[in-house]
């Protein structure tokens, strides 16, 4: 079965600043094509999408730039998820030269993960922000923990008009058997028509040791919730290696989902992620 792998990432550390990554020192090095194909190696991946790393404040373009450059020498990235900063009145510097220059960008993730604020995603400005991407033709990456999923829930309320790809499965407190709260936001979530939501960022969530009968309920209600037409397969490379090869991730949801019909894990593994990102 072919599949499309919803959310790569590729760093080189040494070119670009990611601040996030202080206290990630296991990330903190270079990867690139041969590492991502090494580690894919024996699963039949046949386009990628590059979802934004964080940059840096003011490296946006840059993050870009490069990953054309590595899209065009290497052939598996499809399609490139860029970052903007939404909630600033610069916004559209940025996003008018990304639209202006670089094709491939589809779509903007600004992350609340790493944000401060657990409340990030219901700032005015951020919101405002977000409302100005259909005019670009991108969609938005929604990238929250549990802590701030109420916030998402705003910021998906507050934008009708924009469709949102929820990232790392809204990011459940699985090592603390959080469930309820998590599963009650989603559902929230999916009853919005304008989400999908991508599978991906489990197994860093869970706690050392994991097995995925720890992550089977959790999957298991996101594709009651959202249905097989609105969901993703991701791997979160090279982050899901802090808790899992990517190998033993694929081979995790694969396992999770073997009882689902042929049409199905085309919609999860291929199909949709190819209708959702515009790839050939």
């Amino acid at each position: 079965m072919q599949i499309i792998d919803g959310h790569q990432h590729l760093w080189d550390t040494a070119e670009l600043s990611y601040p996030w990554l202080e206290g990630f020192d296991a990330l903190h090095q270079r990867y690139g094509p041969e590492d991502y194909r090494a580690a894919i190696d024996g699963i039949e991946i046949v386009q990628s999408v590059h979802i934004e790393a964080d940059p840096a404040p003011g490296a946006e373009v840059a993050e870009v730039d490069r990953l054309v450059r590595i899209a065009e020498e290497d052939g598996m990235i499809g399609a490139i998820i860029a970052t903007a900063p939404l909630e600033s009145e610069d916004r559209e510097e940025t996003l008018d030269r990304l639209a202006a220059d670089y094709p491939m960008v589809v779509g903007v993730r600004r992350m609340a993960w790493h944000h401060e604020d657990p409340a990030f995603y219901s700032w005015p400005a951020l919101i405002e922000g977000v409302r100005s991407l259909p005019r670009y033709g991108y969609t938005f990456e929604l990238c929250a923990n549990v802590t701030q999923l109420d916030a998402a829930v705003t910021l998906v309320r507050a934008t009708p008009d924009v469709t949102h790809a929820i990232n790392h499965c809204g990011g459940p407190d699985i090592a603390g058997d959080g469930f309820a709260p998590w599963a009650d936001y989603m559902k929230q979530l999916a009853g919005f028509p304008n989400t999908v939501c991508k599978i991906s960022g489990l197994v860093t969530r869970a706690k050392a040791g994991w097995t995925g009968d720890d992550l089977k309920p959790y999957i298991d209600h996101l594709l009651d919730i959202f249905g097989f037409d609105r969901v993703m397969y991701g791997s979160d490379w090279p982050v899901c290696t802090l808790a899992a090869s990517y190998r033993k991730w694929f081979d995790t949801l694969a396992d999770a989902v073997k009882d689902i019909s042929d049409e199905e894990r085309r919609k999860l593994f291929h199909d949709n992620a190819s209708a959702f990102y515009g790839l050939g």
